[in-house]
């Protein structure tokens, strides 16, 4: 019996480039093309004050860069970037985990966000724990290209 098959195995589980995560198939980039902002109040979102954000999903379709326009602070710290491994995805959707996320699920695994893409020029928010439909009070919104 070879051992081939236990190999690969055993490199699939301690091997981060290998990954139950599922490439953005189905997902058009083009969604998420452009600068962004978040906010709570869609009125003042684009205010030039406001930060704003640039996503870009690698080409193999598994990884997920948020690029700031300028030193932010996040839940993981100071940064001028956040990535991400892209979960899953559907037409409209995302499901992303943080690198180095280490707020927990209720079952102690790393929290899970989905963005959704509401409308062209804007998506939600939501964790995926949360209640189907429940989403943030923070509105992504395409401010330019």
């Amino acid at each position: 019996m070879s051992t081939a098959p236990f190999l690969l195995f055993s490199a699939a589980l301690l091997c981060p480039s290998f990954s139950t995560a599922q490439p953005a198939a189905g997902f058009a980039q083009a969604q998420l093309s452009g600068w962004w902002a978040e906010s709570y109040n869609t009125d003042q979102t684009c205010d030039p004050q406001n930060l704003r954000v640039r996503h870009t999903i690698s080409p193999e379709g598994r990884r997920l860069v948020i690029q700031f326009d300028r030193k932010w602070k996040t839940d993981l710290g100071e940064m001028d970037r956040i990535e991400a491994t892209i979960m899953s995805s559907t037409e409209r959707s995302l499901t992303i985990r943080y690198d180095g996320e280490s707020r927990t699920k209720r079952n102690g695994q790393p929290v899970e966000w989905e963005l959704s893409m509401v409308a062209p020029g804007v998506y939600r928010w939501r964790e995926t724990e949360w209640p189907a439909g429940t989403v943030n009070t923070v509105v992504g919104i395409r401010c330019a290209n």
